[in-house]
């Protein structure tokens, strides 16, 4: 036994003065370092600190919170303000009318187009509109003698039948001319003609000004190829680039606030009118879309913006000032005034911090007042027991 005690005093000695080593060492580590200072404190205030520090207090509520979202934006053509001129059929560009930059006028001629499938369509109608009159004479005929008892009520029937047919040929003739771009002028051109000439006008459907041409003279073209864009630009259709966090908090209707990114001296007003649910595969951004009318033509398609879109918080919230936070390691803190000469150091649970002001998720109540100044003298104070307890 005495051999036993003898050995086992080292090892008791050692374990104790690991013991006090490590007790010291925590002692040694600041509390805003380890994160063990977190915990609420009452800081009291004799009368001396209270006419030197001058807290100046706010109460907090919970309600609907204003943000201010600042997103860069791109303005592109407004949809039903831009107009894509395309071949209605095979052809050869046989005249071109406008270049790049030239205004054009709602109907105006834009490019000419030699195409034997046009030939063959107003062939068409001719003969279905010299069929209808054909089928007409006889009907108003056959009626006449049906009258006088003359011819039979069979044969009244089927010329009747057979105007019908005549009249439903002339009218998809018709259709089929309006379908490549013919307007009803042009096509009552064609009955008093004797020869058909093959060549199709293509004209603007808006009046703007043309952005792109893709043909040339001579060229062959194919049904449905491109030829030309027109753009009407009294519209532009701004997007706004907005990061996900953000873009939760967007609605459509929100105001926007519309200037030049690098001169801010021109400035438009909009709203929101629809965003895209989805990321932007490029940017990974929320997509926001305002349509505007442009003033002396700006902003034009393609030129870079600056968006200052305000937002509201989806329902009431709690919202602290900066100023009146602080942080003990990584906990933030606030300072909750208890009366005149006391408060109290409350962690908070922070989810957000926009512009000028921190969301609080938890830690505080409404109508509570806090600290927004001597924040840093009152965490000071906090530190030393003879002021806390």
């Amino acid at each position: 036994m005495a051999l036993i005690l003898i050995f086992s005093l080292p090892g008791c000695n050692q374990d104790q003065k690991k013991t006090e080593q490590k007790q010291k060492t925590q002692e040694e580590v600041p509390p805003s370092v380890s994160g063990e200072d977190t915990q609420a404190k009452i800081i009291k205030l004799s009368n001396k600190d209270i006419n030197e520090l001058d807290i100046k207090t706010t109460r907090v509520a919970r309600e609907i919170q204003n943000y201010m979202v600042v997103a860069p934006g791109v303005a592109f053509p407004a949809p039903d303000h831009i107009n894509i001129i395309s071949a209605p059929v095979d052809g050869r560009i046989t005249s071109i009318q406008v270049t790049e930059g030239d205004s054009v006028s709602s109907g105006s001629v834009l490019i000419t187009m030699e195409s034997l499938k046009f030939g063959s369509l107003v062939a068409e109608y001719l003969q279905a509109e010299a069929e209808e009159s054909y089928q007409r004479n006889r009907l108003e005929r056959i009626e006449q003698l049906v009258e006088k008892k003359i011819s039979s009520q069979s044969e009244l029937d089927r010329a009747r039948s057979d105007y019908k047919r005549a009249s439903a040929t002339v009218n998809a003739a018709y259709s089929k001319l309006r379908a490549v771009g013919v307007p009803d002028y042009d096509i009552q051109k064609y009955a008093s003609n004797e020869n058909i000439n093959p060549v199709l006008n293509i004209r603007a459907a808006i009046s703007g000004y043309i952005d792109q041409r893709f043909v040339d003279l001579g060229q062959s073209v194919n049904a449905y190829d491109k030829l030309a864009r027109v753009i009407d630009k009294t519209h532009v259709l701004v997007k706004g680039y907005v990061s996900p966090q953000e873009g939760q908090i967007l609605k459509t209707g929100d105001s926007v606030t519309i200037t030049r990114r690098k001169e801010g001296s021109r400035t438009m007003k909009g709203v929101i009118n629809t965003i895209n649910p989805g990321l932007d595969e490029t940017n990974r951004s929320v997509v926001v879309n305002i349509i505007i009318a442009t003033v002396d033509g700006w902003p034009k398609p393609g030129e870079n913006l600056r968006l200052e879109i305000e937002a509201s918080s989806p329902a009431e919230v709690i919202a602290v000032p900066v100023d009146a936070l602080t942080y003990d390691g990584n906990t933030p803190i606030v300072f909750v005034k208890q009366n005149k000469s006391t408060y109290e150091k409350r962690p908070l649970s922070v989810s957000e911090i926009r512009d000028k002001y921190a969301i609080v998720e938890s830690g505080l109540s409404k109508n509570e007042e806090i600290a927004i100044t001597q924040v840093f003298s009152l965490k000071a104070l906090s530190r030393y027991e003879k002021f806390a307890e």
